[in-house]
């Protein structure tokens, strides 16, 4: 008959979450409950933005038309055309433009960054710094830029692609910030979950689908009239900051001094011969 100190043992170990933590969560459930704090502060903090950018409507606006000034003497206001051809193609590309859309920012990165946590989880904090540098730097642009999309303006003939489906802007409004079109977040995640997957997976077949992910996204965002092109390229460029400082802070923190070396290190052990006449030493 099992002990009481047995049979709780017993218990703990055929918990699910135990068998969780110990062979799925490389450092168990803290850490994990850890990064999941860490990143729900970061949301809070990005939410807030969207409280800092009510009552600017009219200068999102002001900025949205400038965007488009910028992308028409650079000869690169392209998204109309780009929306005109998905709405006239199969039914199928704009399905996959808003569901890409609807998805990238943060199913699939959220998804992503749990599957780096489990299997490669040496690469995840400085993944996840990243994804939170870029969150800190995408903030201060909704605060000093609020920009609004595509889709928002009117004379220009955009189209709210995502009011054509039963998940719409009117379904999610809670949840975002409608100012909030520069810099691209939606393309800093794809090119850094993109890069990533390209360097972490093995499968030839996996790296391929990575790579084509940024450009998929980066469709998607245009297309769905809900970011211009220039909104993508801050979008790069709020990544490359985000490494940039990420790397920056970790290659000075590593230059630290390290504890002092011990002043007389143990000698070597050396094998014991016989060499002398008379030695009572055994030869090895």
């Amino acid at each position: 008959m099992l002990s009481r100190r047995s049979l709780v043992t017993l218990l703990r170990r055929s918990n699910p979450l135990t068998l969780i933590g110990t062979r799925l969560l490389p450092k168990g459930w803290p850490d994990f409950l850890r990064q999941l704090a860490i990143f729900a502060t970061f949301d809070v903090a990005y939410e807030l933005s969207r409280a800092l950018a009510q009552g600017k409507a009219s200068v999102a606006f002001e900025h949205a038309n400038a965007v488009v000034n910028t992308e028409q003497a650079l000869g690169i206001f392209d998204e109309r055309a780009l929306q005109g051809w998905v709405l006239s193609a199969p039914g199928i590309v704009l399905d996959v433009a808003n569901w890409t859309y609807f998805n990238c920012q943060f199913t699939i990165t959220i998804l992503f960054l749990i599957w780096v946590y489990c299997r490669r989880n040496d690469s995840f904090y400085f993944i996840r710094n990243v994804v939170m540098a870029a969150d800190f730097i995408g903030v201060i642009g909704y605060i000093a830029y609020p920009t609004a999309p595509p889709r928002l303006l009117s004379g220009f003939g955009f189209v709210d692609t995502l009011n054509l489906t039963t998940v719409n802007h009117d379904t999610v409004s809670a949840l975002a910030n409608p100012y909030a079109a520069m810099p691209s977040l939606h393309t800093a995640y794809a090119l850094l979950v993109g890069v990533s997957g390209v360097l972490l997976v093995r499968r030839p077949w996996a790296k391929a689908l990575w790579s084509l992910y940024p450009g998929l996204v980066v469709f998607s965002i245009i297309s769905t009239a809900n970011h211009f092109i220039l909104d993508a390229l801050a979008g790069t460029g709020t990544l490359i900051l985000a490494l940039t400082l990420v790397v920056s802070v970790t290659f000075a923190f590593r230059r630290r001094p390290l504890p002092a070396v011990a002043q007389h290190p143990a000698k070597p052990l050396r094998p014991q011969y016989a060499t002398a006449v008379g030695d009572s030493r055994v030869a090895a």
